[in-house]
C-alpha cells in the first residue's frame, strides 16, 4: 500500500480506494457466480412454496413425515437448502478481505487526508453518517416479503453497521 500511495502523490485515501476497487474487480466473477446460484435457489424455492405449504398442512401432526416428504420434494426439483458451492464461494472471499483489512489497517496508522476527512487514522463522524445512510438506503430498496420485515431489517442493519464502524479509523 505504501508503494501505491507514492504513485498517488502520497495520498493514502486514493491508494485505499484504488486497491479496494482492484480487489473487487478481481473477485467479481466469483461474486457474480455466487449471486446467480443464490438467485436460482431462491426462484426454485418460490416455485416449490405451494407444494411445501400443502405438505405442511398434510403432515401437520407428523414432523418426521413432513421432513421426509420435504426432502423428497427437494430431490424432485434438484434443490439443496445448503448450496455448498455458493457457501464456499462466499467463504473463499473472507481471507482475501481479511488480508486487505490488515494491510490497510497497518497503513492507516500513519494518518493522511482524503476528501473532507482530515485524519484517516481516527473516526470521522460525517463519514460514519454517510455510510449509515447508504446502508439504510440499500437495505430499504431490497425486495422483501413484507413492509414490516423490510423496516425491521433496515433498522437492524443500520444499527449493526453503526456499532461496527463507530470507533473504526476513517481509512478502514
Amino acid at each position: 500500500i505504501v508503494n501505491l500511495t507514492q504513485s498517488f502523490g502520497g495520498n493514502l485515501g486514493w491508494a485505499i480506494v484504488t486497491l479496494s476497487l482492484a480487489i473487487r474487480v478481481a473477485i467479481l466473477p466469483l461474486t457474480i457466480r455466487v449471486a446467480r446460484r443464490t438467485n436460482r435457489n431462491q426462484k426454485l424455492l418460490q416455485q416449490m412454496k405451494p407444494e411445501i405449504e400443502l405438505l405442511k398442512q398434510r403432515f401437520e401432526k407428523n414432523p418426521q413425515q413432513l421432513f421426509t416428504e420435504t426432502k423428497k420434494l427437494y430431490r424432485k426439483h434438484n434443490f439443496s437448502p445448503f448450496d455448498l458451492p455458493a457457501i464456499l464461494g462466499s467463504f473463499i472471499q473472507l481471507p482475501i478481505f481479511s488480508f486487505i483489512f490488515g494491510a490497510i489497517r497497518a497503513s492507516v496508522s500513519s494518518g493522511g487526508r482524503f476528501i473532507w476527512v482530515r485524519n484517516l487514522a481516527s473516526p470521522d463522524t460525517a463519514l460514519i453518517f454517510v455510510i449509515l445512510a447508504i446502508t439504510g438506503a440499500s437495505a430499504y430498496f431490497l425486495p422483501s416479503a413484507s413492509e414490516t420485515a423490510k423496516s425491521t431489517m433496515v433498522y437492524i442493519q443500520v444499527l449493526i453497521t453503526g456499532f461496527i464502524i463507530w470507533k473504526l479509523a476513517a481509512g478502514l
